[in-house]
């Protein structure tokens, strides 16, 4: 089966267990009081959006090659804030069409509990940086938060037992809970289990600049899974694979060598460690994932592979892939960075030059060396096309590093008049 039509197949799914309920609820509403029907639509559709939320984190491997999932998770931030905003709707009509209740039984309770947890996630997630809070604790109190809309969500649903009353309505209810369950049960219990089966561990951790480390894992065991470059992996370290989180990394090193190679900068409370690891320590990698793929035809005619700071990783493993299997098509890149200090893999990107048909240029925002740096400042469009030849637009385009570089990337090649059609990027905001 295609890629193309395992997504599709995906979002019909999606889609359809998403309308069920509400569509259900539309068939037999009576309609004697307007607001109140259009308010509980709202809230139905919005409950079925939480939910199916699951859906596509739950990195399934079927769908782990036919999704991209940086525009997957960009994807789940506006359609939980969609489902946000239809939830908070529910009891401003009801305010509005005046439904009140001089006393408050609990299903009452129950759903401003859950109108409660679900704000907190909102505010969470929109300000976890500004509110300081740990990638750790945020998914912990993401969990949380989640488990308190779902129960306490229902509990209000089926205890007001309105609509609920009707069995085609409380049937599409209990076969989305099922899957809800089922899906936290894969991400919290089957997946760990599966990767206890599948160790990994550190081989050696190498110092490629200023705060930054690849560090080389072997399979522990069993015969390491193929991967392709370009794809990305969520790792963690420790004894068990049961953690709240794992953080997600681009492979760097070739799909060719024996150990798997992530090179990671110290940027926060996981990665601030990464200079301790030491080899022999156990790691668990959940990957591969991601759809980039270099026998794609989009590729055939050369690449450009645009790339700042550390999101020149999967750059690396792009590249060395590409030399161990003597692919000699165009390759063109463009690694911006700080300075000379910052800058990575100096050595290899030397070695690589007689491998590849490759043409490097690198750009230092602020030098030490000015007199000595051939291009300074930022990767522009001026610079992209001085160095590009005749038909870049039928190149393909790859990109990965800081989101204002990215950002800036996607414009210019708009303002070149490259298709949308052959440029991927690596962006994950993780909340």
């Amino acid at each position: 089966m295609s890629n193309k039509t395992k997504f599709v197949i995906f979002l019909i799914v999606c889609v359809a267990l998403t309308l069920t309920p509400v569509t259900i609820m539309l068939l037999n509403a009576n309609w004697v009081w307007p607001m109140r029907d259009i308010s509980v639509a709202l809230a139905f559709l919005g409950m079925s959006i939480v939910g199916m939320q699951f859906l596509p984190i739950s990195r399934m491997p079927w769908l782990a090659d036919s999704i991209p999932l940086d525009k997957m998770y960009k994807t789940h931030h506006v359609i939980s804030a969609v489902s946000v905003g239809l939830i908070l709707l529910h009891p401003i009509l009801l305010l509005a069409g005046q439904e009140m209740f001089f006393e408050e039984p609990f299903w009452l309770q129950a759903g401003e509990i859950a109108l409660l947890g679900l704000i907190l996630i909102a505010i969470t997630s929109i300000f976890r940086k500004k509110l300081k809070i740990s990638y750790t604790t945020w998914l912990l109190l993401h969990d949380i938060f989640t488990l308190c809309i779902m129960v306490f969500g229902l509990w209000h649903m089926f205890g007001r037992n309105y609509y609920m009353r009707n069995s085609a309505m409380t049937a599409a209810w209990i076969v989305l809970m099922v899957i809800w369950g089922g899906l936290a049960l894969y991400i919290r219990l089957i997946r760990p289990l599966i990767l206890a089966k599948h160790p990994y561990k550190i081989e050696k951790v190498v110092s490629e600049g200023k705060d930054t480390y690849s560090v080389y894992l072997l399979p522990d065991g069993f015969e390491r899974p193929a991967f392709k470059a370009g794809q990305v992996a969520w790792i963690s370290r420790g004894n068990s694979p049961f953690v709240i989180s794992r953080n997600p990394f681009s492979y760097s090193g070739s799909t060719e060598w024996d150990a798997i190679r992530f090179s990671i900068k110290k940027a926060g409370d996981f990665t601030n460690t990464i200079s301790e690891w030491k080899p022999g320590e156990r790691m668990y990698v959940d990957g591969p994932y991601g759809t980039f793929d270099l026998d794609d035809p989009r590729m055939q005619k050369g690449l450009v592979l645009l790339g700042g700071g550390i999101g020149i990783a999967p750059i690396m493993s792009i590249l060395n892939t590409m030399a161990d299997k003597g692919d000699k098509r165009p390759v063109y890149v463009f690694y911006g960075d700080l300075n000379e200090e910052t800058v990575l893999f100096q050595d290899e990107f030397e070695s690589l030059k007689s491998r590849l048909n490759m043409t490097l240029v690198q750009v230092l925002e602020k030098p030490r060396n000015p007199e000595a740096c051939e291009y300074k400042g930022y990767i522009t469009k001026e610079l992209l096309l001085a160095k590009l030849p005749e038909n870049y637009k039928e190149l393909f385009y790859f990109m990965c590093g800081p989101l204002p570089m990215m950002d800036a990337m996607h414009k210019h090649l708009a303002a070149m008049g490259v298709p949308k059609s052959q440029i991927a990027s690596e962006k994950y905001e993780m909340a």
